[in-house]
């Protein structure tokens, strides 16, 4: 009887324990099995080609890329670049047509709005008609990394009294990263009709998407301006202005590759057929700048930049370094040192040749700071002239004047400083 009785207190006590445990055990399960339902906030851009980098914001996704499903009107893109609770990097995959774009999270999906294909070689801009042929003398003032401060205002004025036409920045635009603070400096200096082209850069991508936002204002200077423009405008875009065809990309940003961004600089160099082209993005590989930043934008865009015949505007940097004429970026071969830099296209009849010639150039003393060369970068043979703290350098702006005295091929470009100094000069021949 006591034996009895001892089993049936040792179930009695067990019992409860092994029902808890089995208990707590499914609701575990449970909440590792839920997945909330996603959401799709923006899609940007909503229209593009096979291969062309789509990012789509929202909630409830996920970092793991094995989980997710990005479908283009029902076919599956096969790669997923990037991925967070709030953002998902993906392509246009080969195959798609226009309709709705569904991202599934495990099993839990969300439909989004309509992306539209773009049949090759078509897109939403073409030359404007009487703007052909570029302006004589016509001026762009190209720098990055600038800032609202005092250097700053003086680079900006150092572009009115230099009477330049038009700027491009290639990213990092407010350190702060207040966008409408940008805005109004810019518009304070040039006026808010002023043709300021710029990218987004590592400094300002958290505040480029949305209302108020660095993008709404490059928008809106657009259309006051009457410019129509492909993609998303400021990351992987393109658009012409006065006969220049400008293409922008973003490698390293909002999880775009390079092999992303190559592939939209080849496309929209491919369809052009303008003297003057010129490709821009904010960030540098090592040997294509020379301070301490590292490989970043990956040789893509700058190699089918080349093949393109596109002068190659960066900053990221806070120095100037220019390159000579170069036959390819990626294994630093250098074409030619003379003072005239010729662009050429590459022709893809002859598969056996490459005959893809350009110049890079890193322009990154727009009013933030300034840096010196690192690791003896700056004694490397392909810069044609580098401008530093370490040699004195000042902020300032690369100049360019294309359709120079009337020759629509010609174009003169000069680097000074908010100082007067003109620290660099040259030419270049557009062959395309």
């Amino acid at each position: 009887m006591n034996h009895l009785k001892q089993i049936t207190l040792i179930i009695s006590v067990i019992l409860p324990v092994l029902i808890f445990a089995s208990c707590s055990k499914d609701e575990q399960e449970e909440n590792v099995d839920e997945v909330l339902l996603p959401i799709i906030t923006s899609i940007t851009p909503l229209q593009g080609q096979e291969g062309d980098p789509v990012t789509i914001k929202g909630a409830n996704f996920s970092a793991n890329t094995t989980q997710i499903k990005v479908d283009f009107n029902g076919v599956e893109s096969d790669e997923i670049s990037f991925s967070s609770i709030a953002q998902i990097s993906t392509v246009v995959p080969k195959g798609a047509t226009t309709g709705e774009i569904s991202v599934t999270i495990v099993e839990q999906t969300v439909k989004g709005p309509i992306f539209t294909i773009e049949e090759e070689g078509t897109g939403v801009i073409t030359p404007p008609v009487g703007q052909e042929k570029t302006p004589s003398n016509f001026k762009i003032a190209f720098f990055g990394d600038s800032n609202i401060g005092s250097a700053a205002k003086a680079v900006l004025n150092l572009v009115k009294s230099e009477g330049a036409d038009a700027v491009v920045h290639p990213g990092d635009l407010n350190y702060a990263e207040i966008p409408v603070d940008f805005e109004s400096h810019i518009n304070e200096i040039l006026g808010a009709d002023y043709p300021y082209f710029f990218c987004v850069g590592n400094h300002d991508d958290e505040a480029w998407n949305g209302p108020n936002k660095y993008q709404s204002f490059l928008e809106e200077r657009f259309k006051r301006l009457g410019i129509s423009w492909k993609g998303q405008l400021g990351v992987t875009s393109s658009f012409y202005y006065k006969g220049i065809f400008f293409v922008i990309s973003a490698p390293d940003e909002f999880g775009i590759t390079s092999a992303s961004a190559g592939n939209h600089i080849r496309k929209e160099l491919a369809q052009d057929e303008s003297v003057w082209r010129i490709s821009f993005w904010h960030k540098n590989q090592r040997l294509m700048q020379v301070g301490g930043k590292s490989n970043e934008a990956g040789w893509n865009v700058y190699e089918e930049s080349r093949k393109g015949g596109a002068i190659i505007a960066t900053a990221h940097e806070h120095s100037y370094s220019r390159t000579h004429e170069m036959s390819n970026f990626q294994n630093q071969v250098i074409s030619s040192t003379e003072n005239t830099v010729n662009l050429w296209k590459d022709d893809a009849s002859t598969s056996s040749l490459d005959e893809g010639r350009s110049f890079a150039f890193v322009s990154g003393l727009g009013g933030k700071s300034i840096r010196d060369a690192e690791s003896g970068l700056d004694q490397n043979p392909w810069w044609a002239d580098v401008y530093h703290s370490n040699n004195g350098g000042q902020h300032g702006a690369l100049f360019g004047e294309f359709n120079y005295e009337g020759d629509t091929s010609l174009a003169r470009f000069y680097f000074k400083d908010i100082d007067g100094t003109v620290r660099d000069e040259f030419f270049v021949r557009s062959n395309n």
